[in-house]
Formats: C-alpha cells, structure tokens, sequence
C-alpha cells in the first residue's frame, strides 16, 4: 500500500508539473510538438522513478488525455473536432509506451546488474573470511554479511564431525512483513547443518542455493584441511616415537653392556683383581648408571612435555630456586660453580619444579662437555623488562652452526673427543618447551674467552635494573 501510494504521488505531481510546463510554452506561443515533447519527457521521468511499468503505461495514457483535454480544441473536453488529432494521439501514445518500456527495461538491467555485482562482492567476502579467519569467526562474519544483504537476519548452524557451531547475525527488528528461508548445509549429500533467512529483500530459491553451496564448500574445505592437518599431526607423533625408540635402543644398548661387563668382570674374577681394578669398574657401574637414570628421566619428562606442559605458576623466590639448585649439583660434582644474584630479592611467577629441571639439565650439560675442574657459572638478572638466567661453561663451545639446532629434540653436538658419551638429545629441547611455556625464550651464546653460555629470558615488567647484557 505505501509503495502505491508513492508511485501514485509521482505520477500525479509529475503529469501536473508537465501540464503547468505546457501552459506556459502555449501562452509563450510555443508549437503543440513541444508541449507533446514535455508530456512524453514526463512519462520517461515516471518510469524512472516509480518501482512497476504499469506507471509508465498509465502515464503514458494521461499524458493523451491531458493533451487532448487542455491543449485541443474543443478545450477542457474530450471530443475531437479535427480527425488528424486522431493520428496525432496515437503516435503520442506509441512514442510515450515505447519510451516508457524502454526507460523501464534499462531500469530494471541496472537492478539485476546492481544486485548481481552485490552477490559476487557477497561470495567473495564470504571466501576471504573463511581463508583469513578460524571457522567459527568467518561464520561470525558471514551471517552479518548475509544479514545485511536482506536486511533481516541470518543465522548459520553447523553440526558436522567435530564441529557443533551456531553463528548468529546482529540482532535486528523482525517486521511482520519480512519472508523467511531456510537452505540445508550439505556435503556429498550428507546433511551438515543449515542457513537461516528472514528479511524484508525477496530472496530467489537460486540464490538462497548459491549461498548455501558457497558456505557448505568453504566448511568442507577446512573440514579436509583439519583432517589433513590431523593426518600429518599423527604422522610426525609415528615419526618422533620411532626417532625416540631408535635412539633408545641404541644409545641406550653401550651403557648396559659396559654395566653388564663390568659385573660379569667383578664376579668371575674377584679374587684375581686388585682393589684400584675392582673401584675402577664399580665407578664404571656408577657412572653409566646414573647416565641411565638421567636418560630415563629424560625420556619421562619428553613424554610429559609432547602431552602438553601443564604449569604450576606461583610467585616463586629466584633466590630459592638457585639455592636448591647449586645444593643438588655440589654433592655431586667436583666443578666449582660461581653464583651471581642480584643484591635486591627477585620473586618471579613460575613452575618451581620444571624451572629446576631446567636449570638441573644445562648444568649437567656444562658439566658433561667442559670437563671436570672447569668452573661453571650460574646466574640470574634483571634487565630492563626482562628477567634473565644464565648457565656458562668454559668448554670447546658451540659451532654458530649448531647454536640454533642443539634445542631440536633428538640433536646431539658432534664432537670430535670421546671422552662424554652422547644423550638423547632430549635435554635442551625439554628446556626450551619449558622456558617457552614461560613465556620465554632460550638460546646459546659464545662464553669468552672460550665456552658457551645459555640464556634464558623471561619477560619481566617492572624490572628497572640495567645488568649488562654481553
């Protein structure tokens, strides 16, 4: 009713401005061809602006009429007095039909091509936001999309696999008037979920089918992306537990045939042995033992880690870690630690445990490859915004090579004496998942004038100190 009511307003202003137009070109003395020019211009300004080309047509026929009824003798009646009249009104007519139709007709191609380039820019943002955004953030996004297409709402559910979503456009007034529609969510004619549409713009069943097939392809393609990405996931858990089983089987193989040899030695041949060859393979015993040990622990914490590290942070003293540390190195170890703390007590949000796991493991590992008699420094530091540990050697160091690889998991430095038995290679790479699951970062530097330093940095806000930093 309302549309009527507009379309009807502009025909009536337009044919009365066109009739008031005409008047004034006849008391002006203009011939009856213009004012026909003005009534036919009124009916191409009609079809323009009103929604159907019934308009155009009725205009077009008030148009003859209002011609014949002012500017015709007899005037102000619908009667002919000149049979050439007849002619004129019927080329009039046509002039004004075929203008109309053809005013409409381009009318309503800019429509289609208005509303064509709508729905390519539509598809296109929806296929952008599921390329640059998690799934359940581009159906965000895409039912405000589609909402404000037909003014209304849309809301999207999926329910496929996994996935359990229900997306929802901004809530908006629901006239009485506005048509709803549904599409179902499809793939390979397996049902996924479904699109919902109400509002006030009338939505073609083609249309609503496009929209549902782009929204089920792009679904389907991160549906196939997760399972590869899953596939490939398992894949790497197959390859590292087979990278882990080889490296058990044979680094841990040498240090029990040396214990196995060694006990076989002491008992078969106690008596024949001295007392200085009877300590020299029990020491043998010992060591690769306690080397067994620590690689068992190793390989537990690895196992733990590739689970997933689950922090116990509290506000932990640096103090107290540091001090647990150095007494559990010092009864076992005859290298000399030099321990350097800020004077100022330094609390720090941590997993006390793991963080000594850490510390525990680059010492042992400055111990292993600097000898014994070496010192071995351990400290901490505030720098700027960040807190600082620090555990150096005074070893061969660490080719610039091999820096960046000595925290990948199963990665041993090669070196040229045989004098340290190789690890896993599991140690350093269980230290820096759990600095990073702190927020922090690890790597190794050159200790001068010779040796390696490994630095672990933890952000640190409020930490003014200015500790040089090499």
């Amino acid at each position: 009713m309302k549309s009527f009511l507009k379309n009807s307003a502009i025909l009536i202003v337009i044919l009365g401005i066109a009739t008031f137009l005409s008047y004034l070109f006849q008391f002006l003395n203009f011939q009856e061809a213009t004012i026909i020019i003005i009534y036919m211009l009124a009916v191409i300004i009609i079809s323009q602006l009103t929604s159907t080309y019934i308009y155009g047509l009725a205009a077009s026929l008030i148009s003859v009429l209002a011609f014949n009824f002012f500017f015709t003798h007899p005037l102000y009646t619908f009667r002919i007095s000149q049979p050439d009249y007849l002619f004129t009104f019927f080329v009039m007519f046509v002039a004004s039909f075929l203008s109309s139709s053809l005013t409409s007709k381009l009318k309503n191609e800019k429509q289609v091509s208005q509303e064509r380039t709508k729905q390519v820019l539509l598809i296109e943002g929806i296929n952008k936001l599921f390329q640059d955004h998690p799934i359940q953030s581009a159906l965000n996004a895409s039912a405000h999309l589609i909402a404000e297409s037909v003014e209304g709402n849309a809301e999207i559910k999926v329910m496929f696999g996994l996935m359990d979503l229900d997306s929802v456009s901004i809530d908006r007034t629901e006239a009485p008037s506005n048509k709803k529609y549904k599409v179902a969510l499809e793939i390979n004619g397996e049902s996924m979920g479904s699109l919902l549409l109400s509002g006030k713009n009338p939505v073609s069943q083609n249309w609503l089918t496009s929209l549902g097939s782009i929204l089920s392809q792009n679904i389907e393609k991160i549906d196939l992306i997760e399972k590869q990405n899953q596939a490939e996931m398992r894949i790497r858990e197959q390859k590292l537990r087979n990278n882990l089983l080889g490296a058990i089987s044979h680094d841990l193989r040498t240090p029990l045939a040396t214990i196995i040899g060694s006990s076989d030695t002491l008992i078969e041949n106690q008596v024949k042995l001295s007392e200085q060859d009877q300590l020299l393979l029990l020491n043998n015993i010992k060591e690769d033992s306690t080397w067994l040990m620590n690689s068992v622990e190793n390989i537990l914490s690895f196992m733990r880690v590739d689970e997933g590290i689950h922090l116990n942070t509290q506000l932990e003293s640096v103090e107290e870690l540091f001090g647990d540390v150095l007494s559990r190195v010092v009864a076992h170890q005859n290298n000399k630690i030099d321990l350097k703390l800020p004077e100022e007590p330094i609390y720090f949000a941590m997993d006390i445990q793991l963080m000594e796991k850490v510390l525990l493991n680059l010492v042992d590992n400055a111990i292993k490859y600097s000898g014994k008699e070496s010192r071995i420094g351990l400290k901490a530091l505030l720098h700027q915004d960040e807190l600082i540990f620090e555990v150096s050697d005074e070893g061969p160091g660490i080719p610039d090579d091999e820096k960046k690889r000595i925290f990948d998991r199963f990665y041993t430095v090669k070196r040229d004496d045989t004098l340290n038995r190789r690890g896993l290679g599991l140690g350093l790479a269980i230290c820096k998942s759990i600095v990073e699951a702190h927020h922090g970062i690890i790597l190794a530097k050159d200790n001068k004038p010779s040796g390696t330093i490994i630095r672990c940095i933890f952000p640190y806000p409020g930490g003014n100190h200015e500790n040089p930093v090499d």
